[in-house]
């Protein structure tokens, strides 16, 4: 549901919303790029889409998110931040793929849930000197006895200083499925999960910052250089993402009409089903009219497969691609074996890659700081936990992480006694820890009971 491009919601509330058709647009065509329906398929052509620009935008999230942990201390209402927290990180790597494909997302809490809000999905209505996003209208949509209802929320600071949320319900008019109609509003006591809210909540004092993050796809706005919204990671790709789907239609296309055919006059067709006699599967009969009264009316099938070549020609776009997405070149290939296309392990000398996710955790950290500091501005609100103060501390995992090498790296380290043996059975071979430090008691008492060159 793509609410940027829709007037209304900022009617409602009697604000103009700062909107550019030309991201609006892009927006929606990245979303119809990465769910499989980009506007070069073409089923008369034979031209499919293996949505590359999901991939792309699937590793980089997984890479960006990579063991990423938040421990929040310093007080009691620290330690219940803390278990807020945890949700938040259970439903991340998801919700920053998605972002990644529509170029941000707002992260807020509302109370007793994360909402994850797609660049799209939600009208902005201010923005500071440095571009940052502190007005918003967010829409909510549910269902209830058949009927479809959505609220609106918008968030802001006003002149006094104070920072206010209202909230409007509608139920909806039917329309397109990318299109919002309000319809016509109605009480928020007409829908029993909204009942207790309030249209309009009191100012909130000594705010510096609004009650949501906003994770913006770090790079420059080539389409609107004035919208604080960021572009999809596969944005600078599209040609690419459409001659990676061509020529992997057209290899397709070789394979399916590559079985051997002979075909053979209908004098022959008909002289065998006058006898019950069957045909092997590759002879295939010509057409009617065609002149099969001499030998010349049998045509053999020789397919041409131009597969090796195809490959070439996809592993370029795909490493060019892959290019233009930030990512080092030759991230990206297709096997020749196995059709798949895969990532390469991030080697340490990747510096593009490398720098490109440290890039990306560097705005998603900035975006969770903000989202947890408006989380913990409404815990204190609704008097949720003691006051106290709290520290965020970011941990994110090494994209270069081998297992082998690190199960190499900690056998050495319990060879040389550095650590216990029994930690490195726990951690690399499945053991509990119980079962674990028996076998190294055992091994232990085994080697002192050996005397000199191993004899008891």
């Amino acid at each position: 549901m793509f609410l940027s491009n829709n007037a209304d919601i900022g009617k409602v509330f009697g604000v103009k919303l700062i909107e550019s058709s030309d991201m609006n647009s892009a927006i929606v065509r990245w979303d119809s790029i990465s769910t499989g329906r980009p506007p070069w398929v073409d089923p008369d052509d034979d031209i499919e889409t293996v949505n590359m620009a999901k991939h792309i935008a699937d590793f980089r999230a997984k890479l960006t998110v990579l063991d990423i942990d938040i421990a929040c201390s310093g007080s009691s209402r620290a330690d219940y931040d803390q278990e807020i927290i945890k949700k938040l990180l259970q439903r991340l790597p998801d919700q920053v793929a998605e972002a990644d494909r529509h170029g941000g997302m707002i992260i807020k809490w509302n109370g007793s849930t994360w909402d994850f809000v797609m660049n799209g999905s939600f009208g902005i209505t201010a923005k500071d000197d440095n571009g940052n996003i502190t007005g918003a209208i967010f829409a909510t949509q549910t269902t209830q006895y058949g009927d479809h209802y959505t609220r609106l929320e918008y968030h802001r600071f006003e002149k006094d200083g104070l920072y206010y949320v209202s909230n409007r319900a509608f139920k909806n008019k039917l329309g397109h499925a990318d299109e919002l109609d309000l319809g016509h509003e109605v009480p928020l006591t007409e829908v029993d999960d909204w009942a207790d809210m309030l249209p309009d909540t009191p100012g909130i004092a000594n705010l510096t910052r609004p009650l949501f993050g906003y994770y913006r796809v770090p790079g420059a706005n080539v389409i609107d250089p004035t919208s604080p919204l960021g572009m999809s990671v596969f944005a600078g790709a599209l040609h690419e993402l459409k001659a990676i789907d061509v020529a992997i239609s057209r290899k397709d296309s070789e394979v399916e009409d590559s079985k051997h055919v002979t075909f053979v006059g209908q004098q022959v067709i008909r002289d065998a089903q006058n006898k019950n006699l069957s045909l092997p599967r590759f002879v295939k009969g010509l057409g009617m009219g065609m002149n099969d009264s001499d030998t010349s009316a049998i045509h053999e099938h020789v397919p041409t497969m131009l597969t090796d070549a195809r490959i070439k020609d996809i592993n370029f776009n795909l490493s060019l691609a892959g290019v233009k997405c930030g990512f080092s070149e030759g991230v990206f290939v297709l096997d020749g074996q196995t059709g798949m296309i895969t990532a390469t392990q991030v080697e340490a000398d990747d510096r593009d890659t490398i720098q490109t996710i440290k890039t990306d955790r560097d705005a998603l950290k900035t975006a969770l700081d903000d989202a947890i500091y408006g989380m913990d501005a409404l815990v204190q609100l609704y008097g949720l936990a003691p006051l106290g103060e709290y520290e965020l501390n970011f941990n994110f995992g090494d994209i270069t992480y081998s297992y082998e090498e690190d199960k190499a790296s900690w056998k050495s380290y319990a060879a040389q006694g550095w650590v216990p043996k029994w930690l490195y059975f726990v951690k690399f071979e499945g053991m509990s820890e119980e079962d674990a430090r028996a076998l190294t008691q055992e091994a232990e008492q085994a080697n002192l009971s050996k005397g000199l060159f191993g004899v008891e």
